[in-house]
C-alpha cells in the first residue's frame, strides 16, 4: 500500500528544486488504496519487524503523556504495537461507545474504526463481522453517508463475497443523485470494464449533480466528536490516525481512477470528454476535502492546461505534504532494512503537533483539507 504522502511527496518532488523533505514515509497520515482487493486502508504497525527487541533485552520508549511500567516495551513488541497496547483502553472505549450508539451513522462509524487497528493483517478478506454488519445497516437505512462507507469498507467490489455483493456505486446514485461521486465511482468502474457507453452516461450524469460529497468531512466530525474531554495526547493522536486511515478515504477508489482512465491524455482528446473533466477539476479543486482531492485536481489541471489553476493547487498539495510531514508521528525511515517506524517518534514534541492537526480537523467540521491550511507546514511547538 502506498500512502498518500508518499505519493504526495514523490509528486511534487518532481518539479524544481525545493527544500529537501526529510526521508520518512508517514503511512498512517493518508492511507489509500493501490490494490483495493489486498490492501486495508493502514499500515500493518504490527509487522514492523526491524525495530522489535529480544525477549531478553529491556527496551524503554519515550512515549508522550505515558510513565512508569507504560514506557517498557513487551518482549518481542515493536513500538507500533507498544503505542497500541497503551492507547488500547481509551481508544476502544471511543469506538465502542460509537458502535452501540442509537444513531446509526454512529453505529457504522464505529464499525469503520474497527477496521483501523494496526494489527488487522494486510491481506485479511473483506467477508469479516465488522464489514458484514457495516454493510447490513447501510442496506437498511438506506443513508449515502452509510453506504459510502460501507463501500470504502468493501473495497474491489469485483472481488466481494458475503454481504458486500450487495452494495454497489449504482445504488449509492440511486439514492443519492445529485452528488457527482457515485457517478464517477460508476464511470471508472465502467470504464475497467471497457463498456464506453456506460462511462459516458456516469459522466454526464456527474456533470449535471450540484453536489460533490465524499462524506469525508461528514464521518471525521462525528468520529472525533464522541472522543471523551481531557484525552491524553498520545490518545488523541491514534484515534485521529484511526479516522484517517479508515474514514479518510471514502472517495478514493473513483478519485484515484479520473486521471488514469477518465481523463487520460488519450480521453481528454475528445472535446466532450474534456469539457467533463474541465468539470471534475473544478469540483475537485472547490468543493474537495481531502489532500487527494488536491492531488487529482492538480494533476488533471496540469493535464487540462489550466495554468493559473495549476500553479495554485501545487502549491497547495506541496504544502500538504509539508504539513503531513511536520504533524505526524507514524513516519518510516527506510535505512536499508526497510521501513522502520522510529522510536523517538512519539516525543510530545511530534505528538503535540499532530494533535494540533486534530484539533484543526473538529475545528473545520472534519474537514481534513482546511485543516492542513490552517495548520500549513508549521513545525510542531515543543
Amino acid at each position: 500500500m502506498i500512502a498518500l504522502l508518499a505519493v504526495l511527496v514523490l509528486l511534487t518532488a518532481r518539479r524544481g528544486p525545493r527544500r529537501p523533505i526529510a526521508n520518512t514515509v508517514p503511512t498512517r497520515a493518508f492511507a489509500v488504496r493501490t490494490n483495493p482487493e489486498r490492501a486495508n486502508f493502514r499500515v500493518n504497525t504490527v509487522a514492523q519487524h526491524p525495530e522489535a527487541h529480544t525477549a531478553s533485552a529491556v527496551l524503554m520508549d519515550e512515549l508522550c503523556g505515558m510513565k512508569g511500567p507504560d514506557l517498557k516495551r513487551a518482549a518481542s513488541e515493536t513500538i507500533g504495537q507498544h503505542v497500541v497496547r497503551v492507547t488500547q483502553t481509551v481508544i476502544s472505549g471511543w469506538t465502542g461507545s460509537l458502535a452501540a450508539s442509537e444513531d446509526p451513522r454512529r453505529q457504522a462509524i464505529g464499525l469503520a474504526l474497527e477496521n483501523a487497528h494496526p494489527g488487522a493483517p494486510g491481506d485479511r478478506g473483506k467477508d469479516t463481522r465488522v464489514n458484514n454488519s457495516l454493510v447490513l445497516l447501510a442496506i437498511e437505512t438506506n443513508d449515502p453517508v452509510i453506504y459510502a462507507l460501507a463501500l470504502s469498507q468493501c473495497g474491489d467490489l469485483d472481488q466481494a463475497s458475503g454481504p458486500c455483493q450487495a452494495v454497489s456505486w449504482e445504488h449509492w446514485a440511486n439514492i443519492d443523485p445529485d452528488n457527482a461521486v457515485p457517478w464517477l465511482g460508476i464511470a471508472a468502474k465502467a470504464s475497467s470494464s471497457g463498456d464506453q457507453q456506460d462511462v459516458d452516461h456516469a459522466l454526464a450524469m456527474a456533470s449535471k449533480a450540484s453536489r460533490f460529497d465524499e462524506y469525508v468531512s461528514t464521518v471525521s466530525s462525528i468520529a472525533l466528536s464522541a472522543l471523551p474531554r481531557g484525552i491524553a495526547p498520545l490518545d488523541k493522536a491514534v484515534a485521529g490516525s484511526d479516522v484517517m486511515s479508515s474514514l479518510g478515504s471514502l472517495g478514493a477508489p473513483p478519485t484515484l481512477g479520473i486521471t488514469a482512465t477518465l481523463c487520460s491524455d488519450t480521453a481528454i482528446q475528445q472535446p466532450l470528454r474534456k469539457r467533463q473533466c474541465t468539470g471534475i477539476a473544478n469540483d475537485l479543486a472547490d468543493k474537495g476535502a481531502t489532500a487527494l482531492d488536491v492531488l487529482v485536481a492538480w494533476k488533471l489541471a496540469e493535464r487540462l492546461g489550466s495554468a493559473d489553476q495549476q500553479a495554485k493547487l501545487e502549491m497547495e498539495a506541496r504544502n500538504d505534504a509539508a504539513g503531513l510531514t511536520a504533524h505526524n508521528p507514524w513516519s518510516y525511515t527506510d535505512e536499508g532494512s526497510g521501513l522502520t517506524l522510529g522510536s523517538t517518534n512519539f516525543l510530545c514534541n511530534t505528538v503535540r503537533g499532530y494533535d494540533e492537526l486534530v484539533d484543526a480537523v473538529q475545528a473545520a467540521d472534519g474537514n481534513w483539507r482546511a485543516a492542513l491550511g490552517t495548520v500549513g507546514r508549521t513545525v510542531p511547538r515543543s
